[in-house]
C-alpha cells in the first residue's frame, strides 16, 4: 500500500505483520479500501484494529491470494474453521479482507 502502514498504531502489530508478509511474498502494493471503522461489531472496530480489506479486482489472483495466506498464517489454533484471507464482493467491489487474532500465527 501506498501509507505507512507500519507506523499507524491503529492497527494491530499482527495485522501489520501479515500486510507486509503479503507484499513482500507477492510483490503486490495493495490498495487499501477499508480498515478501522468506529462502531463496527467486527474485527475492522477492535482497538487496535484486526481487519483490513485490499482492493482485488481479479477473482482467479483473489482466490490464489486467499489460498496462501489461509496457507501460511492460522487463525486462532483454538477455532481452526476462522480463516485469516476471505475473497469476497462482487464487481468492482471484490477485495480480499484480512483479519487478525491475538493468538494468529505465520505457520512453520
Amino acid at each position: 500500500m501506498r501509507v505507512d502502514y507500519k507506523q499507524q498504531e491503529f492497527r494491530h502489530p499482527i495485522l501489520i505483520r501479515l500486510i507486509a508478509w503479503l507484499e513482500d511474498e507477492t510483490g503486490f502494493e495493495f490498495i487499501e479500501t477499508s480498515s478501522r471503522r468506529i462502531d463496527d461489531d467486527g474485527v475492522h472496530g477492535t482497538n487496535p484494529t484486526r481487519g483490513e480489506d485490499l482492493r482485488c479486482r481479479n477473482r482467479d489472483i483473489g482466490l490464489a491470494i486467499e489460498a496462501l495466506i489461509n496457507k501460511s498464517w492460522e487463525y486462532d489454533p483454538k477455532r481452526p474453521n476462522l480463516k485469516c484471507c476471505l475473497l469476497h464482493g462482487d464487481g468492482p467491489n471484490l477485495h480480499l479482507h484480512l483479519q487478525v487474532h491475538p493468538n494468529t500465527e505465520l505457520r512453520g
